[in-house]
């Protein structure tokens, strides 16, 4: 989708950030307060050669020393007798593992859809709200009139916005459908997968779309008033003034700091840098991300075609070296980059092999394979790691057949190529994945929510309790992490691990129990192994000294419960940089 850009908006934005400004040069100059220990009832490191440690020593913001509570204390008093020390016992009865990461989480996306309207087919437990499951058509609409009728008396100029309907459990969905059940306002019903709206009449009436515009334009049926993949892009540029206020865009990012925290996380990759306006976001970040009081950091990774010339090219790439000089520890750009294959997940619209799918629809590209090549060479060749949006197993052999090509022509030892998404795989690509020295980074909540689903309608149960091949890509000795893509999946790294350990569908069953992960290597997928997609190992993911002092604080030890049980473990909150983030229950 073409980005956008919207002069007044980004200056409305900027003169709200700039009185923020004033306090921001606290986030370099934290004061020091000597060396802190923590002693914990275990420490969990993720590192091999210490594995397990009672105690903690923090300096500076960094781990300054692993070992047993009784010990570390003198030993650290000998080796810095000038330091004050302080011995902080509030973890005593607690686990400390190294901070969750979330190595794939789009903040701008929760900060637009988070102040929405929300109906969705499972239950959203939110810090500032509690979403309850909808899953039929008849109670789908139904609770769609009702937010309409509350949201016009509420705010009678705003259109009215409502994320999360889902075909497979709502029913279908059009511009005529959508004037009989909201008519008397403009109204956007947004897909579960983010990737397709449906707009009414009233809507449409409001903005100009002309016949030239939709002449070369995919995936727009303007009839039924539905804009999907890259026909997205173009609703955005139509409806944005309704779409993206400024104000509702930074309380939304004030709540995507709220769900962080509360899911342990202390690292996240913005996996889609510039998805509406990069100048609006990024002034947006700087007000709430970088904020000396928001406890967690932020790496920054463009769409390709986000960067203000064609994408891949050397003006692209020139533009990306300015943004690589912008930032600060907190909240910067990265040398990588974000391409698109095939189309999205939830939609049902990856790119299948044969015999694709059984009800005899098609998915599609967000990008076509050749002008991919074309995008991917670029940074290649510039030693970009790339990382690659493809959900289908046709979308995973054409993303591959790229790879293999473009090592061939120009070699790289560590490109760090990774796959996201990965929804479903074929029982022969695990293999050629590890071969290539290709990452993934994967969404393991794409079976819990749709493995019953896909496996009455699209897929077949040969494949959709298939979906997530972590075994497969573990004993190929591919490196794995597990994201959220938040919102297609709640931003909690211990659920995300559930699912990996459990392999537990929404309707209880256990889809493909020979897929699971073991407890180790879902932990390690949500910390060390998260770090090292997006190029972090030596910083974070695991508690070594050096590194920094990031820690998530739980109340039960997740390799002492049984494993059904991971997703329920309370998380007392977060150390970042060594200060304490307990999370407000």
């Amino acid at each position: 989708m073409p980005s956008i850009t919207n002069i007044p908006r980004t200056l409305a934005l900027a003169a709200v950030v700039f009185i923020g400004l004033l306090s921001w040069w606290l986030i370099n100059s934290k004061p020091d307060n000597g060396i802190t220990i923590y002693d914990a009832k275990r420490i969990i490191t993720m590192e091999s050669d210490q594995p397990n440690a009672t105690a903690v020593a923090v300096f500076q913001g960094k781990v300054l020393q692993l070992g047993e509570a009784s010990t570390l204390s003198a030993t650290i008093k000998k080796a810095y007798p000038d330091e004050s020390i302080v011995l902080d016992h509030q973890f005593a009865g607690k686990i400390i593992m190294p901070g969750f990461i979330e190595n794939h989480l789009h903040p701008s996306m929760a900060a637009l859809l988070l102040p929405f309207n929300w109906i969705t087919p499972f239950e959203w437990q939110l810090p500032n709200k509690t979403v309850v499951a909808v899953k039929t058509e008849e109670a789908y609409q139904q609770a769609l009139k009702t937010a309409a009728s509350d949201h016009k008396s509420q705010d009678s100029n705003s259109w009215f916005i409502s994320w999360g309907y889902h075909h497979y459990f709502h029913g279908e969905m059009s511009r005529e459908i959508l004037d009989q059940l909201v008519p008397d306002q403009p109204a956007i019903v947004w897909h579960r997968s983010f990737h397709e709206i449906y707009v009414n009449s009233a809507a449409l009436a409001m903005v100009d779309i002309s016949p030239a515009e939709l002449k070369d334009q995919l995936h727009v049926d303007i009839d039924k008033g539905h804009f999907y993949e890259t026909g997205l892009g173009l609703a955005l540029d139509k409806f944005r003034d309704q779409i993206i206020a400024p104000m509702k865009f930074l309380s939304g990012l004030e709540q995507v700091v709220n769900v962080v925290h509360n899911g342990g996380i202390t690292t996240i990759g913005d996996m889609a840098m510039g998805m509406f306006d990069m100048d609006m976001e990024w002034l947006a970040m700087k007000w709430v991300l970088e904020d000396n009081e928001t406890p967690f950091r932020t790496r920054l990774i463009p769409m390709a075609d986000r960067l203000g010339e064609k994408a891949g090219s050397e003006a692209a790439i020139v533009n990306h070296a300015e943004l690589l000089a912008k930032g600060s520890e907190q909240l910067k750009f990265v040398k990588q980059v974000k391409l698109l294959a095939d189309g999205a997940f939830y939609s049902q619209l990856m790119q299948m092999r044969d015999p694709g799918y059984l009800d005899g629809h098609h998915g599609e590209w967000l990008t076509k394979p050749d002008v991919l090549e074309e995008i991917a060479t670029g940074y290649w060749q510039a030693d970009y790691q790339i990382h690659i949006h493809t959900n289908g197993d046709l979308g995973a052999d054409v993303v591959l057949n790229l790879i293999e090509k473009l090592q061939q022509q120009w070699p790289r030892e560590n490109h760090r190529t990774t796959l996201h998404h990965l929804g479903y795989i074929g029982p022969d690509q695990a293999q050629r994945i590890a071969e290539l020295n290709v990452l993934v980074s994967a969404n393991p909540y794409y079976l819990y929510t749709l493995g019953d689903k896909y496996a009455e309608m699209g897929l077949g149960p040969e494949r959709a309790h298939w979906i997530f091949r972590g075994r497969d890509l573990l004993d190929n000795g591919v490196s794995l992490s597990l994201h959220s893509d938040f919102s297609m999946a709640p931003a909690q790294p211990l659920l995300l691990a559930w699912v990996a350990v459990n392999r537990i569908s929404a309707n209880g069953n256990v889809l493909a129990p020979d897929q699971k992960l073991t407890m180790h290597e879902a932990m390690r997928a949500i910390t060390i192994d998260a770090a090292y997609a997006i190029g972090m190992e030596s910083e974070v993911g695991s508690l070594k000294a050096g590194k920094w002092a990031d820690f998530t604080v739980l109340e039960e030890d997740p390799y002492r419960i049984e494993p059904e049980a991971l997703k329920d473990i309370p998380i007392w909150g977060t150390v970042f940089q060594g200060k304490p983030y307990p999370i407000a229950h």
